[in-house]
């Protein structure tokens, strides 16, 4: 079950990264959240500024997300940033959605979607790929 519900987190986070990426040609980190009972909110964060620091972003709405869990009131998370990678078999590292996910049965994943731009400016999305899960986490080990 906990990897249906980080695969409907990433969906919907994945949906509004590339949305915001083709409209505006980025994103403030955002967050999607799963309610006990299965509903998906997208969560923004608020640190006072028109354009906050995205390490900051990440740290509050990760620290947002395990105190909810804490509290029970939610079940999985993910915070979705762009940033680079280095996609599996490749050399150069390159812009990438990447979306953090964690439930609070532990299981965390990372998964990235690799972009470009082509010389007309249009969005090119490559091959997503996961990575095991990283530092965000809802429950301590």
């Amino acid at each position: 079950m906990a990897s249906e519900d980080l695969n409907a987190l990433y969906n919907e986070a994945r949906v509004f990264a590339e949305y915001m990426l083709l409209a505006h040609g980025e994103f403030i980190p955002f967050g999607v959240s799963m309610s006990p009972d299965g509903a998906i909110t997208q969560v923004a964060g608020d640190l006072g500024t028109e354009h906050p620091d995205s390490v900051a972003m990440v740290e509050l709405l990760q620290s947002s997300f395990a105190q909810s869990a804490n509290l029970g009131s939610i079940r999985a998370a993910g915070v979705c940033l762009d940033t680079y990678v280095v996609p599996p078999e490749q050399q150069q590292s390159t812009d990438a959605i990447c979306t953090r996910l964690a439930h609070v049965s532990g299981e965390t994943v990372e998964v990235f979607v690799p972009y470009s731009r082509d010389t007309k400016g249009t969005f090119q999305l490559a091959r997503p790929f996961a990575a095991a899960g990283g530092d965000f986490k809802l429950v301590e080990p």
